[in-house]
């Protein structure tokens, strides 16, 4: 059988991220980050030298790969990038293609560039069974057991490979990098000795580079490891060289890429000696990188191993983080306490199992069990991160079993102990919530505001404040802290937030009113409007709707109750009919009030209609009468007044049912309804003077019209008891005056008419005095006769 050599080049516009992955004897997979190509650039198989096919297998937007086939198995693979150019060289061997070599292949599937560079890692997680974990005798199920993989048969005793394996065993890692590189410089030295030694050499940089995490050694590893898996692609060695790889990725955070040399060497090498450590390692990754899920069938696996592994305690303890981030406590907490039992030195060496092991058991709801860990971790470790959260948790035990004198007391003990650290911030809230002194308590959510502002408790504490001040009266206050919580940010103590304000705005809003300070509740409103729509209450629209009709803004008014209407129909279990009846009820008096006489008549009828049961009903109805009644629709007016009269009205009623009647031309029903009405407003408190004017006045008129001049005298003088500086009081005696003339008494009228002819008022002096020479050219006219 002969072999000649083949190339496959791959010119792009530069030089990007690649690999080159040998499947099979007939199989390359090439994998380029960042690179688009068209189907169409590459010949077809027949017209490629030496029968190479090269096809596109899968695009994603971040790597494109390529499939590259050959019909004569392949016998060695190089690459390397030249400038722009990526050149595969590849040593073919003259031989018909062996199927049943080929039937036996890897899968492609698990090789799939995408996992290998880290951008999409298999969703699918691996059982033990799946990937055939053993622990084999004399073996760590790490990569240390590379060394014991390494035959040092394979190299001369002048080789060095004796003392190297030395130096690995002491731990002298950089001695035995030096010493393989001495090693492999002799020229007699055999090929699979210098794979051997190459790959120790390897190892023995990641172990080092581990060691010393600072020195940035690890950067440089994964090219250090390539470098090896290209020259020797078919070694033994190569799942060892892919799980350095993966190590090296997880150490510089790269843990996608970490990820997917983790499953190509669990899912293509089964039975792999370090796949235990390799299986610890993935489910390590996955949990620190918050997929606990899936890690914890993976540690599951390792820990059933037990204790043939040299790492069998780290395996167990990192299952009972697993555990603890899946929310299976119970379970945790008792691979704590098993990690603990195991060894006394092990509780004051780490820290975690005490720590984990009383956080799952809080959570696991054994308490006292909780209470124990947690006083013992931050008593042996008062110092170590988490130790005020220890301490606070333990508070937190005691107020869940109602014990809160006990609670308070360790919460004063993390204050008192730390200065900073989630555990004090949260004992200074908790604090301050079983506290009964508002002075302390302010100070307390005060200093956690202050000195802790990027911490989600200080958002807590200011809704807390302000709810302090509210309770406190100081509602302007509270509504600032809202405010300032709202402008930072209030995250999930949003809707309590908003709550919070509701109610100090409402509390703001009444005592103003009660007040007075209607002006004062106005110029908030209009500041704060954007803010307060947010709040959607019908109550904050009802008492600003309040505030405009005292000032007699009524189109401001009818505005906001509209909207406190709309708000209660959409709260209309919340608000419930009565509430809403009423807005309709103030909504029609602004309206009427602000002279949208029609909108008011639709809306009273309606309240009419549709609340009759409302409180309201008797003032609706007369306020809708008075409306018919302008209008001229005199007896659907009075059908309205009577009722207001039914639901109780008093003078006002009356007084609106004598002007239906005299308009209608029933004088003596007219001066009825006011003889009703007069005495109801004479005792009404304050006084109304005007009222009593004018129904006085208008009564004296109707007896008048009805010729009860004995009457309207009576009537016109009442009147002028009431009457107000804008009345003319001439005009009140001569009317007194006219009704004594037409009543027969002249000589009592006359006395008026003279007095009112003598007064300075020039209209009704004028009318007494001609009054006066028509009664005394009658006397004369009648004299002569």
């Amino acid at each position: 059988m002969t072999q000649f050599p083949a190339r496959v080049v791959f010119e792009l516009s530069e030089a990007v991220p690649s690999k080159v992955v040998k499947i099979d004897d007939h199989e390359l997979l090439v994998a380029l980050k960042d690179v688009s190509i068209d189907e169409g650039v590459f010949p077809s198989p027949g017209a490629s030298p030496r029968g190479l096919q090269v096809a596109i297998r899968h695009r994603t937007p971040g790597v494109t790969t390529l499939l590259v086939k050959t019909v004569q198995p392949i016998v060695r693979m190089d690459h390397a990038w030249n400038a722009q150019r990526l050149v595969i060289s590849l040593v073919l061997k003259e031989a018909s293609r062996n199927k049943a070599s080929r039937s036996q292949k890897k899968q492609a599937e698990v090789l799939t560039p995408e996992r290998v560079l880290g951008h999409v890692p298999s969703e699918a997680t691996p059982s033990g069974d799946d990937m055939h974990l053993r622990a084999r005798d004399g073996f760590s199920g790490t990569l240390d057991d590379l060394r014991l993989e390494v035959k040092s048969s394979l190299c001369q005793e002048s080789d060095g490979m004796d003392r190297l394996f030395a130096l690995m065993r002491s731990g002298a890692y950089r001695q035995a990098e030096q010493a393989a590189a001495k090693s492999l410089k002799r020229l007699e030295i055999s090929r699979g000795c210098a794979e051997g030694l190459q790959v120790l050499q390897v190892l023995s940089a990641f172990r080092e580079a581990e060691a010393r995490p600072d020195q940035g050694e690890m950067v440089a590893l994964p090219a250090r490891i390539n470098a090896f898996i290209s020259q020797f692609p078919d070694s033994p060695y190569l799942p060892y060289a892919l799980s350095m790889l993966g190590s090296a990725y997880s150490e510089l955070e790269d843990y996608g890429m970490a990820e997917g040399y983790y499953r190509v060497v669990l899912e293509d090498h089964a039975g792999f000696t370090a796949a235990p450590g390799i299986t610890f390692r993935l489910g390590k990754l996955l949990r620190e990188t918050g997929r606990a899920v899936e890690a914890l069938p993976l540690l599951e696996s390792v820990e059933a191993l037990g204790e043939a592994l040299t790492f069998a305690g780290e395996a167990r303890k990192e299952m009972a983080l697993a555990l603890y981030d899946v929310g299976d406590f119970a379970r945790s907490q008792a691979l704590f306490e098993t990690l603990m039992a195991e060894s006394d030195e092990a509780v004051w060496r780490d820290p975690d199992l005490l720590y984990y092991g009383g956080q799952a058991a809080l959570r696991a709801g054994d308490r006292a069990h909780a209470r124990r860990y947690l006083v013992q971790f931050a008593n042996l470790f008062p110092q170590a991160e988490g130790a005020d959260m220890a301490l606070e948790s333990v508070g937190e035990t005691w107020l869940d079993d109602g014990r809160e004198a006990r609670a308070t007391s360790f919460f004063r003990m993390v204050i008192a102990r730390y200065t900073e650290g989630e555990g004090y911030v949260t004992a200074l809230v908790r604090l301050a919530e079983q506290l009964q002194d508002r002075k302390e308590k302010e100070a307390l959510y005060t200093q956690v505001m202050d000195d802790f502002e990027e911490h989600p408790l200080a958002r807590l504490s200011m809704l807390r404040l302000a709810a302090l001040y509210d309770e406190a009266g100081d509602h302007t206050a509270s509504i600032a802290m809202v405010k300032k919580l709202l402008v930072l940010g209030a995250g999930g103590l949003r809707t309590e937030a908003y709550a919070r304000l509701e109610q100090s705005v409402l509390g703001h809003f009444k005592g103003l009113l009660a007040e007075g300070s209607y002006v004062d509740l106005i110029s908030f409103f209009e500041k704060e409007r954007r803010l307060l729509h947010k709040l959607e209450n019908p109550d904050v629209f009802l008492l600003a709707g309040e505030a405009f009709m005292t000032a007699h803004l009524y189109g401001s008014a009818a505005e906001e109750l509209e909207r406190a209407i709309v708000l209660s129909i959409k709260r209309q279990k919340w608000s419930g009919e009565a509430r809403l009846a009423g807005l309709y009820f103030q909504l029609g008096r602004a309206l009427d009030e602000g002279g949208r006489k029609k909108e008011a008549q639709a809306i009273f009828t309606r309240y009419l209609e549709h609340y009759r049961k409302a409180s309201n009903q008797g003032d609706a109805a007369l306020r809708l009468g008075r409306i018919l009644f302008d209008l001229g629709e005199l007896e659907q007016a009075e059908i309205l007044f009577k009722k207001s009269l039914t639901l109780g009205g008093g003078a006002e009623s009356r007084v609106w049912l004598s002007r239906c009647r005299e308009d209608q031309g029933d004088p003596a029903a007219a001066a009825g309804w006011l003889e009703e009405a007069i005495p109801l407003l004479g005792s009404e408190e304050p006084l109304p003077g005007a009222a009593l004017y004018t129904a006085h006045r208008r009564l004296g008129d109707l007896d008048m019209k009805l010729g009860r001049y004995k009457a309207a005298t009576a009537d016109f003088a009442e009147a002028e008891k009431y009457a107000g500086e804008e009345v003319s009081a001439e005009e009140l005696r001569f009317l007194r005056a006219d009704a004594l003339a037409r009543g027969g008494e002249e000589e009592t009228s006359l006395v008026l008419y003279r007095a009112v002819a003598a007064s300075d008022d020039e209209f009704w002096s004028g009318m007494a005095t001609e009054r006066i020479r028509a009664m005394e050219l009658s006397k004369r006219l009648g004299g002569s006769q």
